[in-house]
């Protein structure tokens, strides 16, 4: 095979390096320190696309990596130090998972590893030692420790691989999902209702050179085949369009929103979906958008003010209050463990916790709670995570449902039988997932308040 001729210079391995060392000290999240560093220092396009995959790439297949370095050489992961492990680290996933040379490859080791003099040879025999025996690593046998394989070689903890075996209940769904895990998601597109049309959206952007696919199941959606620059666009500084996973989109479709009704974010964050609510009420109605970070909402106005949504309002969580029983409809977005989102979200399998999930639980309990006190008779309630995990989906709804007679479950297809009879799981609710569905994994319930009670 041909290898690149592309130049990278060194310190983008050191950026790389530090970068890591930060992420999995668990110090930061790796998009705000990326873009942290191309702010502040000058990347080339080509050092930019490897800087990012090396970063991200490593997170994704972080168990099978630190796997082969310890069966391909004398390497003990436990004994080293983060800027010795990373190093080797990253030459391994070059190794294994890049088109780059072995000279390359220990050059890198050695410049790396320059200003340990103590331990730069170490660095670089264990380099070599991979490159020699890479191909050769014995992984745990699939059929007899089935576990102990996917653990390692789609490189998820232990913990969350048990916990998707009692929940899904098939071995070879659980592989099938870790596997996907592993996979660098698309970069999918909403088109905005008010502005544009999804035919029209690929058009336009087919004229700047990118290349887009309808998504399958949303019909605003598109898949664009390259990320680079496409935040400086004529089509999205005019505010046709935004980032918005698919999975993202069709959950925020379970509300039915229609022009004229008073639609509740509850935890908009920096606003995808109350945006995309805008939309589908063709700036008819009222969004009212809450959230507990000043700073997300004020980046929520800036992108509305793009999208030409200005029927969307933000609120804090207290103006809330004088909205009970008033809303058509409530999104509760819910804070979660994020399980559904390892394929973006990388480093979060390597930091979350059980104990995580757990106490997420308990907010959640306390957050459906509270803002059902929102709906209006006859109206909706839209509980969504963003999560893979029965303790923060069924658990919480069911929970609720017990506890309010009041409400009752709705059928995810009663909203859109057309696009939610294929996504409806056998208990009416709706889950998107990145195995089957190709999308971030959501889960979505609907819940209707019965007329004629308090």
């Amino acid at each position: 095979m041909k290898k690149s001729n592309v130049f990278i210079r060194q310190r983008t391995y050191s950026s790389v390096l530090s970068l890591l060392n930060l992420i999995l000290s668990g110090k930061k999240y790796p998009d705000i320190l990326i873009g942290e560093l191309f702010r502040k220092e000058e990347f080339s396009s080509d050092e930019k696309r490897v800087l990012v995959e090396l970063v991200y790439g490593i997170l994704r297949h972080l168990g099978r990596i630190d796997h082969i370095i310890e069966h391909a050489s004398s390497a003990r992961i436990s004994n080293l130090n983060p800027d010795i492990l990373n190093s080797i680290r990253i030459c391994t996933y070059q190794a294994v998972f890049m088109n780059v040379s072995a000279a390359g490859i220990i050059n890198n080791a050695v410049a790396m590893s320059a200003n340990d003099k103590k331990l730069g040879g170490f660095v670089k025999r264990t380099v070599e030692a991979v490159l020699r025996n890479k191909d050769n690593v014995v992984f745990p046998d699939k059929e007899k420790a089935p576990i102990e394989y996917i653990c390692v070689y789609h490189s998820h903890p232990r913990w969350i691989v048990e916990k998707w075996l009692t929940e899904l209940q098939s071995i070879e769904e659980v592989e099938a999902l870790c596997r996907a895990n592993s996979i660098e998601p698309p970069l999918t597109i909403r088109v905005n209702p008010l502005k544009s049309d999804r035919e029209s959206l690929k058009k336009a952007l087919e004229a700047h050179g990118y290349n887009s696919s309808l998504t399958e199941f949303s019909p605003f959606g598109l898949i664009i085949d390259k990320k680079e620059d496409i935040f400086k666009t004529e089509s999205f500084g005019h505010g046709l369009f935004e980032v918005q996973d698919e999975g993202s989109q069709l959950v925020t479709m379970l509300t039915g929103a229609k022009p004229g009704e008073l639609v509740i974010d509850a935890c908009a964050g920096n606003g995808g979906k109350s945006l995309f609510l805008s939309g589908l009420m063709k700036n008819r109605g009222i969004v009212l958008a809450s959230d507990l970070s000043p700073a997300k909402l004020l980046n929520l106005r800036r992108r509305a003010g793009r999208a030409g949504a200005f029927n969307i309002k933000t609120v804090s969580r207290f103006e809330l209050n004088e909205y009970k029983k008033m809303a058509d409809s409530v999104l509760i977005d819910a804070p979660c463990s994020g399980m559904g989102v390892f394929r973006r979200n990388p480093d979060s399998k390597w930091h979350l916790t059980a104990n995580d999930v757990k106490e997420l639980a308990s907010k959640q309990k306390e957050i459906i709670s509270e803002y059902s006190r929102l709906v209006k008779a006859g109206g909706l309630l839209v509980y969504v995570t963003c999560t893979i995990s029965r303790e923060e989906n069924e658990d919480i709804v069911y929970g609720f449902l017990k506890e309010n007679e009041d409400f009752q479950k709705v059928p995810a297809d009663s909203v859109n039988p057309d696009i939610f009879g294929k996504l409806m799981d056998e208990d009416g609710f709706f889950k998107s997932l990145p195995h089957t569905h190709n999308t971030d994994g959501f889960f979505g319930a609907v819940m209707g308040k019965k007329r004629g009670l308090s």
